[in-house]
């Protein structure tokens, strides 16, 4: 079993048999319905008080923020906002869109901005965010239509972290604290909430009055129907039985029994999350650490059969990766040092470097345990023996970080797009920075200490095309989510795996 069955351990054989030739009831667009399954249940509606990956889906759906981030090119747009301007470094001032309106019929201004901000800013109010609201300082109303934002710092990615922050009505949490959106969901997004059967059922409607200029646009079918169908097994006899449209994050090895169904479409897209492996140049582990020799990474580099990779393994939309970034994260550049898979030349640099017989070493990781066996044949086959220290996080993280590790697979994805916003954690002079470039880590200080974009691209991408010269990381391939839908219905999904269901269709 590979690591892509992670969501789907159940028969599949079993589960399709008495199938195969059964007709297929199908949940038609006639009334311009999607019926979704998601497998995570959703605790709370609230994205600010659940951050599981069904909470998200749906907190993009019905609410909306700020800013919006383009998911076909990784843009930062205007949402609620019409306009922003920076006053200086830590101080922004933005002008609302007018006449925009929540679902409730009311108008959103300034006060409901200045407050949603302010509540999830408060560490008092227990809010829990995949990107942190602390670099906001203090929020201030101008006017009916204008608010200023201070930040602590200069904070380079402020309007990418103000695109996830979904602004609700002033006062939400006065009467029900963190339940409210959960008991009464109001927002501005595409879609309003009409029914909703806590851990089963949610219930939307496209809303007729979402703003004009919504850079999601107009949701194109009527009603969106989300049940939380925990065991994969009944997600697919509701799919193949027309009760459901619409299922995703399923394994390579179920691609092919679903698409024996010809009233069903399945597909893969690639998602942004990257699977990597960093080593010890700095020599963290001790003087005599191979991996401080630019001939030995680049060795390691060359010996890795990425396309097999992805061709065996993960399947679906997924590619191999030359820079340590995906490429459509702001800041990731088209042209870097690339590391073909030449076992021959990998030999001849161990060589070079003093290791004609290869060497002994540990690679350490915590998920995708197929994925690692297989990158330590590929390393075994040019002379570098591995042993797998395989654990959980976060026992692994505290040896990461004290120097111990000498290789670490690994992923990283971001939701916001952009390569500030995860590669510092790696090449900034962290506790997880096993190579300790100054250089790098001074080219990415500069790029996220502007607000500048030009500036902040320019220095990121040198900073990602050094890493790729000095094989100080060996970025492997993006992942894949793989869907299955009623044919006829488009759904897009980003390049986070995010489905866009306020953009789907009927043909």
């Amino acid at each position: 079993m590979t690591m892509f069955t992670r969501h789907w351990h159940f028969g599949l054989t079993m589960a399709l048999t008495g199938m195969m030739t059964a007709p297929v009831a199908l949940a038609s667009g006639v009334d311009n319905t999607v019926r979704a399954a998601l497998t995570i249940e959703i605790a709370n509606l609230d994205n600010y008080y659940d951050t599981a990956g069904s909470a998200t889906l749906m907190s993009r759906q019905i609410w909306d923020a700020l800013f919006y981030i383009e998911p076909d090119t990784s843009e930062l747009k205007h949402a609620l906002a019409a306009s922003h301007t920076y006053i200086d470094d830590t101080t922004l001032e933005i002008e609302l869109r007018r006449g925009v309106r929540f679902h409730d019929g009311t108008e959103l201004t300034a006060d409901d901005v200045v407050y949603t901000l302010n509540w999830i800013r408060n560490s008092d109010n227990g809010v829990r965010t995949i990107t942190s609201p602390r670099f906001i300082s203090e929020v201030e109303r101008i006017d009916d239509y204008r608010v200023r934002i201070t930040m602590a710092s200069t904070t380079a990615l402020a309007l990418r972290f103000l695109s996830v922050f979904p602004i609700y009505p002033a006062g939400t949490y006065d009467t029900l604290g963190d339940a409210a959106m959960n008991t009464n969901p109001v927002g501005t997004g595409p879609f309003q909430v009409t029914s909703v059967q806590p851990g089963r059922e949610y219930m939307l409607q496209r809303f007729e009055d979402h703003y004009a200029d919504s850079p999601k646009g107009a949701a194109q079918i009527e009603n969106l129907i989300v049940r939380i169908i925990p065991e994969p097994s009944t997600q697919l006899a509701e799919l193949i039985s027309g009760g459901i449209d619409w299922i995703y994050a399923f394994g390579a090895d179920q691609v092919e029994d679903l698409g024996r169904f010809p009233d069903i479409e399945v597909g893969g897209v690639a998602t942004s999350r990257m699977m990597y492996m960093v080593m010890d140049a700095a020599g963290r582990t001790g003087p005599d650490s191979p991996f401080a020799n630019t001939l030995v990474r680049q060795a390691v580099s060359h010996a890795i059969d990425r396309e097999t990779l992805v061709s065996v393994l993960v399947q679906g939309g997924a590619q191999a990766l030359d820079a340590f970034c995906y490429p459509d994260n702001f800041g990731c550049p088209s042209d870097v040092v690339t590391y073909d898979y030449d076992p021959d030349k990998a030999r001849t640099l161990l060589a070079e470097a003093g290791y004609p017989n290869g060497f002994n070493t540990t690679i350490s990781a915590w998920r995708d345990r197929p994925i690692v066996e297989a990158l330590m044949g590929f390393l075994g086959e040019v002379g570098i023996q591995t042993e797998l220290n395989y654990s959980n996080l976060a026992p692994l993280r505290e040896q990461w970080e004290a120097g111990t590790l000498p290789i670490v697979y690994g992923s990283i994805g971001s939701q916001l797009s952009d390569v500030g916003n995860f590669v510092p954690t790696f090449f900034g002079l962290t506790a997880r920075d096993l190579a300790r470039d100054e250089q790098v880590a001074e080219w990415l200080k500069l790029g996220n200490a502007s607000t500048d974009e030009e500036v902040r691209r320019n220095f990121s991408q040198m900073a990602i095309a050094r890493i790729a010269e000095q094989a100080y990381a060996l970025p492997l391939f993006s992942d894949n989510t793989n869907f299955a839908v009623t044919r006829g219905l488009s759904v897009p999904i980003d390049s986070t795996g995010m489905p866009h269901f306020y953009r789907a269709r009927w043909d």
